[in-house]
């Protein structure tokens, strides 16, 4: 009945055929996993609909780099689009890159770099790969929180917001051990993390039409750091892609799309030249006065028209209505 209703939505609405074809769109979507897992918290996007997604953004759009931006729209064509990846996981080379390559689609991924150093998914990740895997109504930790969580599996993304919210305020050892201790106390076998991409897996996806980009060190919430931390965060990571690529890292996609203008300057000073947020919105383009800061759609959708749906404004204006 949902993917039915989604599908007459999208029949009805003109708003699909202005957007795909106004010249001075740029549509960029957020991807993380690519997957048939099915699971409930953190959801991946199955295989199939990611097929279809790239087939209809390849009809409609010219696909490019983020580094392309600003030549792109010198002189448009059509609406462009790019392609993203947050956290580094494997499916990216294994469920993702298979199809891409077929469609000769060119993509970005964005790597949080400690994860090439520890082969572990960053605490976010941990915290929704332990929630998929243990059964409890509810999580308490009096040491970092006020109040237990409810475990809602009929509604995941209030928990996700709510476990977000306490990480977010965390310093980095506290979110170590956070996590760690989540682990422990929810454990009744043994956790399998998500599998995560090496630094050779990073290299072959950049020369197979992948450009990198930063997505900071550890994936800390940046607007919580003192500078030098920030620092750290964008330069370290900075380093790292740039020994693995052989080329200027020059993109900075904020972790959990949360930044501030001074955060933006300092990545600037760090020669970062590109930034990306989240906030579900397709950006437009003025060419007299082209940005350096654009919106993202983020897609976790099981279906292709609940993702064209969502991608075009749709589902949050019946949410408005609603």
């Amino acid at each position: 009945m949902r993917k039915k209703a989604f599908q007459l939505i999208r029949f009805l609405s003109l708003n699909y055929f202005f957007q795909r074809t106004r010249k001075n769109q740029l549509l960029i979507l957020m991807f993380h996993q690519v997957n048939d897992s099915n699971r409930t918290f953190y959801p991946a996007m199955p295989i199939s609909v990611f097929k279809k997604i790239c087939e209809y953004i390849n009809s409609y759009y010219e696909v490019i780099h983020v580094s392309e931006i600003q030549n792109h729209f010198i002189n448009p064509s059509r609406p462009a689009a790019i392609i993203t990846f947050d956290d580094g996981h494997f499916d990216i080379l294994e469920n993702a890159l298979p199809i891409l390559s077929n469609l000769n689609m060119k993509f970005t991924i964005n790597i949080d770099t400690e994860i090439i150093q520890t082969r572990k998914p960053q605490d976010f990740v941990r915290v929704w790969d332990i929630l998929n895997q243990v059964e409890i109504d509810n999580y308490f930790n009096p040491s970092f929180m006020s109040k237990p969580i409810k475990i809602d599996r009929d509604n995941p993304m209030n928990t996700e917001r709510e476990f977000t919210k306490t990480l977010a305020n965390l310093d980095l050892l506290q979110r170590r051990k956070f996590v760690d201790e989540m682990e422990t106390l929810t454990k009744t076998g043994e956790i399998k993390f998500s599998t995560m991409l090496s630094a050779e897996d990073i290299k072959f996806l950049h020369k197979n039409s992948g450009e990198v980009a930063s997505h900071s060190h550890t994936h800390s919430i940046l607007t919580n750091l003192a500078t030098d931390e920030v620092d750290f965060e964008l330069s370290e990571s900075k380093r790292i892609l740039e020994e693995i690529t052989c080329e200027e890292v020059n993109t900075l996609a904020y972790p959990n799309g949360v930044f501030s203008e001074e955060v933006m300057e300092r990545g600037k000073k760090l020669g970062y030249k590109f930034f990306l947020k989240t906030e579900d919105k397709i950006n437009r383009i003025n060419r007299e006065d082209l940005e350096t800061s654009f919106f993202r759609v983020n897609q976790y959708h099981k279906s292709a028209s609940e993702a064209l749906a969502h991608i075009y404004g749709i589902t949050n204006f019946i949410g408005k209505i609603i």
